[in-house]
């Protein structure tokens, strides 16, 4: 990500399932979350993976992630969202 897509400061999360169509019937799923906070995106991550999703290593920011699956992998990205909005609140 660079400086001019993190003006929003919102990110979606996107995941993708790749599994064997021999063992599952099909050859997976995929789903794009709303757009969310960095620290709201990271926690929809850990509960995707089944992990934390702390950087590994030196990457501070760490936007890719998979980790296997029954039949195959699961790969999960972070895409910035542009533009100045920020997501809606209840309070108005």
């Amino acid at each position: 990500m660079n400086d001019s897509d993190r003006a929003s400061g919102l990110v979606v999360v996107h995941a993708r399932d790749q599994i064997n169509t021999t063992l599952a019937g099909h050859d997976g799923r995929e789903y794009t979350s709303p757009a969310h906070h960095r620290s709201d995106a990271l926690t929809l991550v850990a509960l995707l993976l089944g992990r934390s999703a702390q950087p590994d290593g030196d990457d501070q920011e760490q936007d890719a992630w998979s980790c296997p699956l029954a039949g195959g992998q699961r790969t999960i990205t972070l895409d910035p969202v542009p533009g100045p909005r920020a997501p809606a609140t209840l309070d108005g």
